[in-house]
């Protein structure tokens, strides 16, 4: 089951499975900015990363002497989420700990994920409260996909612009591990990544700990852009299936294990915790211009 938001010239849908935005279309020009899961690529749109990012080490981690197993990217995206708020241009949905989620992730939680209608686009909200009784451990990021090229051309039209100069090198995946000590430039300027059909045969480009908190897609085909704007976060990737019609910007807070990871859950990259009754709220806007 899909909601339907309406407000100005945009809409969106939102799946109740994994709370995941699955449209999001101007309706003064017919465009779609949301790709559409096309199995023959990926199946995704925009699923929500929770209580991971990214892979663990052997496919499992351990908290106080105990070993748990978690797919990549967690279990949020899987989940069917409950609506507890829904108006015509906003909804708020609800993920809450369970004897299942118990079974793999040893925590009391509540996942609050909100989308809003805005007049320039969507805002998406996260909130994460830790129901328990002990300290709690997570991460959180986004995947939103968005469809490239959205105004005419080819890939190699389209780059990404960042709203700080950057130093960051790009980060590599292998068997959905970080590569430890292994890096490689990543911006054509200290500014700019230019997308080509080749950029993504090694895998997501990832940086760990970008000055910026704005991403921009562009094209040098004019003003059209879609932008991601966020409150910081620690990381980002950028990703592509080779040959696809789609560009993902993923602020995360939280990241894959290394290739050396220990395996233990608060020694993670990138983990937060939370205390009982401790709440953290993230979240992303994009802007449609």
């Amino acid at each position: 089951m899909s909601v339907i938001l309406r407000s100005g010239p945009f809409a969106a849908k939102v799946r109740e499975k994994g709370a995941e935005l699955s449209s999001l279309a101007d309706l003064s020009t017919g465009r779609e900015y949301i790709w559409n899961g096309d199995p023959a690529w990926w199946t995704g749109s925009a699923p929500v990363l929770f209580p991971i990012v990214g892979a663990l080490r052997g496919g499992s981690y351990t908290f106080e002497g105990k070993s748990y197993s978690l797919p990549n990217h967690g279990f949020a995206r899987g989940s069917e989420f409950t609506i507890v708020e829904e108006r015509e241009s906003s909804v708020q949905l609800q993920l809450a700990s369970s004897p299942k989620t118990l079974e793999v992730y040893p925590f009391d939680f509540t996942l609050r994920v909100g989308f809003t209608l805005q007049p320039d686009g969507l805002s998406v909200s996260y909130l994460v409260t830790n129901t328990g009784a002990r300290r709690m451990y997570f991460s959180i990021g986004s995947h939103p996909a968005f469809v490239v090229p959205f105004a005419g051309g080819s890939l190699e039209n389209y780059y990404v612009l960042f709203d700080e100069e950057e130093s960051a090198e790009r980060w590599f995946i292998r068997d959905n591990l970080i590569v430890a000590d292994t890096t490689e430039r990543a911006f054509t300027t200290r500014r700019t990544i230019d997308l080509s059909r080749t950029l993504f045969d090694r895998g997501a480009l990832v940086l760990k700990h970008p000055l910026s908190r704005v991403f921009s897609l562009r094209t040098s085909f004019g003003p059209q852009a879609v932008t991601v704007s966020t409150e910081g976060a620690p990381f980002l990737g950028i990703w592509s299936k080779p040959g696809a019609a789609f560009v993902c910007i993923e602020p995360w807070h939280g990241i894959s294990d290394s290739t050396k990871a220990t395996g233990v859950l608060q020694e993670k990259e990138g983990i937060l915790f939370l205390d009982p009754l401790g709440t953290f709220s993230t979240g992303y806007r994009v802007t449609i211009a």
